[in-house]
């Protein structure tokens, strides 16, 4: 069995700096890593050749230093590379990239080919499946579990999802992205990157892939990058002061109550202004939302989309459509209507019960080419991680993934903005094809307030008999409680962090989080470590939340997390350290032992 690890290294985000003044990123000093998420790809090939033998072979597409991974993924025991070594891959964007890797594997005779979720710096998961739509052979992303059957061919691959997981069986070859918990990633010492050494690494340039060097690098990627910002916000914190545990503890309450964020008075998440009543308009141009059901209901991101599209659509003087696909998706008519979209496109067949990639993908894709909208903008949820990608390379059009805003340039031009580097950056990027399309970040945009007097026109869409059963979904568990699944519509969110020490003393937080009726959030730390499922997790790579009120215990405050919680009424901080990164983000702060701290609160808010 062949095997193929694609891989990519990265900076160490958590060293990366931003040069306000100049605009530009600074990586003198920084050191560079494979990127976590591929090193479990790596590790999880390993295992598969060991099972059944076969060869791993290690890819990647960078400079000369890149050399330094593929080294590194010799050492764990790949057994040849290939380097992508060529100055006409400069400034490729994640389309241009998964152009010349499937140039470059074309001739490779895999079985199996294994990327990261996404990269940790760019923070895009979009190569893996693009990848697979130019191979044509099918992908599941986000894999926690994978089992093969050599002798049929298949691999039986679990998913997770924003709802729990999904047990996928799919024909070889296929395409898969590993998530956190497939395997743990295996660590090298310098002996083995001496055996590293010894191993053969192929340099491949741009024209040993094509004699037309114009669909590489930055003449080849349909997107780019404009300009760069700071993401960093502040709050002027208020430092809770008193002698003991105890009196902070009871201050804090006084000021909270003051603020109306214990009684249903405080800030919360507001809503955009309601959509106007549709007039005689008509435009040849319309601007798409792609509405997202689960269990027949419609995520709330669907709102958000619309809410942002109104805003597009009037700047664009196109019509504002959603689309929206479900054997119930015609209940939801009237709700899409209220919310801005003037024309709703509706897929109502029982085969679109459950998402598939090869459906989803079909029949998207014809609506777009049929209709032509001008931009198309689907949600940032696992689903939508998964068809997005695939959808424009199908396409060959440009895709910007987990956008926080949106916005028209006097160009015309759809503006997206696409954090990076662990939330310390966002890039503002431009996309040269149409439709130009963008994932959002659920929470992260306001829906308009409902307009009952609206109306839509429907189009119904045909479902394509589509000949592609390479993947086919054989199972699906629901694994998020409720407390969880609602989290990014809860009044009051109790945040834990790793500074509470350990998965042992989650019940206290617990306690703290009955007394508040709230619900339980988690640092990305806290996540990775496993003492709460990635389901918990808030931020840029988690969930976006806008409560009545949050508290951070033992929070870091790390801008990957800190920029999911500022749409926040009120952020309550507690932490022993008082340079934690938390207090710039606070309007609230205790500096103290949260042991101490958190059974005091807790005590006061049961009375």
């Amino acid at each position: 069995m062949r095997i193929i690890v694609c891989i990519k290294q990265v900076p160490e985000v958590a060293d990366i700096r931003f040069d306000s003044e100049s605009k530009t990123i600074i990586r003198e000093g920084v050191p560079s890593i494979v990127n976590p998420f591929d090193r479990r790809a790596l590790a999880e090939a390993i295992r598969v050749r060991e099972k059944f033998g076969g060869e791993v072979v290690v890819v990647t597409m960078g400079p000369a230093q890149a050399r330094d991974a593929l080294v590194e993924c010799l050492g764990a025991g790949a057994d040849r590379a290939l380097h992508l070594l060529d100055r006409a891959f400069a400034g490729s964007d994640t389309l241009a990239t998964a152009r010349a890797l499937a140039l470059a594997l074309a001739n490779q005779n895999y079985d199996l080919i294994l990327c990261g979720k996404y990269s940790v710096d760019a923070e895009t998961g979009q190569v893996g499946p693009e990848l697979a739509e130019i191979l044509d052979i099918p992908h599941v992303t986000g894999a926690t579990k994978l089992d093969i059957s050599e002798e049929r061919r298949v691999a039986i691959v679990e998913r997770e999802t924003d709802d729990g997981f999904e047990t996928i069986e799919v024909d070889l070859p296929v395409l898969l992205t590993a998530a956190e918990r497939l395997v743990r990633p295996i660590k090298v010492r310098e002996p083995q990157l001496e055996a590293g050494r010894a191993k053969p690494v192929e340099v491949v340039s741009a024209v040993d892939l094509s004699s037309d060097l114009s669909i590489f690098g930055f003449e080849g990627s349909p997107t780019w990058v404009t300009e760069i910002r700071s993401l960093a916000r502040t709050r002027e914190v208020e430092l809770i002061e008193g002698a003991t545990a105890d009196e902070k503890a009871s201050r804090l309450i006084e000021r909270l109550t003051l603020r109306g964020a214990l009684t249903g008075g405080g800030a919360s998440r507001e809503q955009g202004i309601a959509p106007e009543t549709p007039a005689d308009f008509h435009s040849d141009r319309e601007v798409w939302a792609v509405a997202e059901l689960s269990e027949g209901r419609l995520r709330p991101v669907s709102l958000e989309l619309l809410g942002k599209g109104i805003e597009i659509a009037r700047k664009l003087g196109a019509q504002l459509a959603a689309f929206v696909a479900g054997p119930d998706a015609a209940n939801h008519i009237k709700t899409l209507a209220e919310h801005g979209a003037d024309k709703i496109y509706i897929a109502d067949d029982e085969r679109l019960v459950n998402y598939t990639t090869a459906l989803y993908t079909a029949l998207l894709a014809g609506a777009v080419q049929t209709y032509n909208p001008v931009v198309v903008l689907l949600p940032s949820t696992s689903n939508g991680r998964d068809l997005a990608p695939r959808l424009a390379a199908r396409l060959a059009v440009g895709l910007t993934a987990d956008c926080i805003d949106l916005d028209v340039n006097e160009r015309e031009e759809l503006v997206q903005f696409k954090p990076a580097f662990g939330g310390n950056i966002v890039a503002l990027i431009l996309s040269r094809t149409l439709p130009q399309m963008a994932t959002v970040k659920p929470g992260m945009l306001r829906p308009a307030r409902p307009n009952p007097l609206r109306t839509a026109s429907t189009i119904r869409l045909a479902v394509p008999a589509i000949k592609d059963h390479r993947a086919r979904l054989i199972g699906v568990r629901k694994e998020v409680a409720a407390e969880v699944a609602d989290l990014e519509e809860a009044e009051t969110i109790a945040c834990v962090g790793t500074g509470i020490g350990g998965p042992e003393n989650l019940p206290l937080i617990e306690s703290l989080a009955r007394a508040l009726n709230a619900r339980i959030g988690a640092t990305r730390r806290v996540v990775d470590q496993g003492w709460l499922s990635r389901h918990y997790q808030i931020g840029l790579t988690g969930k976006i939340v806008a409560p009545r009120l949050y508290i951070g215990v033992g929070v870091r405050g790390a801008l990957n997390h800190t920029i999911g919680i500022q749409q926040s009424g009120t952020i309550v901080a507690i932490n022993n350290d008082p340079n934690a990164e938390i207090f710039n983000t606070a309007d609230l702060g205790i500096v103290d032992d949260w042991r101490e701290v958190v059974p005091a609160l807790t005590a006061k808010l049961q009375t």
